[in-house]
């Protein structure tokens, strides 16, 4: 079943690749002072040619607190909105023995560039996404190189992996000054091991290797 969602999706991108994909409300409420000053434009002089900017660029338009998946036990992060279609995330996740039982500690950061799928929401508040993640994993066991006791090719390196993931959110505005809404989201990914494991050998198959996730997003001014 999970193996026919994800073909559906993979459809829907292909159909709406060239699509401009509508982004969240910017909100309606009146926002807090902090971000009107941050969206103040402000100018210096540089070498006698005065440039305008504003301050606001670098503040994140949302983050994000996610349980499972492929970033660790429990994974905090911050994103932006680009392109109109396009949604980047910085996170960290952490998988130890308190934080999902593993006698190995293990610190994720992650890239996860996501893109809207349609145009607009499905009944007006779920946004279907699909993309990849960027993960590197640090702990005692992880390696960008295969260490010189295990014979060459014997294992893949472990510290950098690709994740494709696909999923939707629900997005639920509201009328406050610092966020412009909320929304809860799930997700299926997996390891490019993982996958290449289920590609190459009868052992694993494709519907072994999805993780599910599920967090909340809140997006701010």
């Amino acid at each position: 079943m999970r193996l026919i969602y994800l073909t559906a999706l993979l459809l829907a991108m292909l159909f709406n690749s060239g699509a401009k994909a509508q982004f969240y409300s910017e909100g309606t409420y009146q926002r807090a002072g902090i971000f009107d000053r941050m969206y103040q434009p402000r100018k210096t002089v540089i070498s006698g040619d005065t440039v305008h900017y504003r301050s606001r660029w670098f503040f994140p338009k949302h983050a994000k607190i996610q349980y499972a998946g492929s970033v660790g036990f429990l994974s905090v992060g911050v994103g932006y909105h680009l392109w109109d279609i396009y949604e980047p995330t910085f996170s960290y996740g952490l998988l130890n023995e308190f934080l999902g039982g593993s006698n190995v500690t293990v610190h994720t950061f992650s890239l996860k560039n996501s893109f809207f799928l349609t145009q607009k929401p499905w009944f007006n508040h779920f946004w279907p996404k699909a993309g990849l993640m960027i993960n590197r994993g640090n702990t005692n066991n992880t390696f960008r190189k295969l260490p010189p006791h295990y014979p060459e090719s014997y294992y893949f390196q472990n510290k950098i992996h690709a994740a494709p993931f696909w999923g939707g959110e629900w997005y639920q505005p509201l009328k406050d000054k610092h966020l412009t809404g909320w929304g809860f989201y799930f997700e299926f990914s997996a390891l490019d091991a993982y996958l290449l494991e289920a590609i190459r050998t009868e052992y694993v198959t494709m519907l072994d290797v999805w993780s599910l996730a599920f967090g909340i997003t809140f997006y701010f001014h």
